[in-house]
């Protein structure tokens, strides 16, 4: 009779859990010691550093050589492109800038009218190597106004070769 109560209680069990295995988690234990890690209290978020236009020791100036916004197209010599645009009342940068790298020793420089042997800035020597698309960024000082500058050139001083020229507008 014990036998039957016994395997009654089986079935009973059996028929309960519908053949299934019935698991609990035990917790894993923390090594002896070993305290939970704390939340880390949020930082600041860095402040970006500033833009470096006008500098603290030349304040920007009221105007430019040319209005804030005007363009200029070049496209000359030895693969020169790239459209010029001044971006700011110090700031002059020429997008897609493309050069083959050949020829004499070039650079970038503003003048006014024809007068290229007197700039009144040289914005850049070209390294003779290829420019393929890049985008230039000029800082431009107050000293360069529309008195002493009306057009952006790529001359190539040693030989007086013009390679491209534009005005802006």
């Amino acid at each position: 009779m014990m036998t039957r109560h016994i395997m009654a209680a089986v079935a009973l069990l059996t028929a309960l859990t519908s053949g299934c295995i019935v698991t609990t988690p035990t917790p894993l234990a923390e090594p002896a010691g070993a305290t939970a890690p704390a939340t880390l209290a949020p930082e600041a978020t860095p402040l970006p550093a500033a833009t470096p236009f006008p500098t603290p020791n030349e304040p920007a100036p009221e105007t430019t050589f040319t209005a804030v916004g005007n363009v200029g197209m070049l496209s000359g010599t030895h693969g020169v492109e790239g459209k010029a645009i001044v971006a700011g009342l110090q700031t002059l940068i020429i997008k897609g800038f493309t050069f083959d790298g050949k020829g004499p020793l070039a650079d970038a420089r503003l003048v006014k009218g024809d007068d290229y042997e007197n700039p009144g800035m040289v914005l850049l020597t070209l390294e003779q190597r290829p420019y393929e698309g890049e985008f230039l960024l000029f800082n431009i000082p107050s000293t360069v106004t529309a008195e002493n500058v009306d057009r952006l050139v790529i001359y190539a001083p040693e030989t007086g070769e013009v390679y491209a020229e534009t005005t802006f507008e």
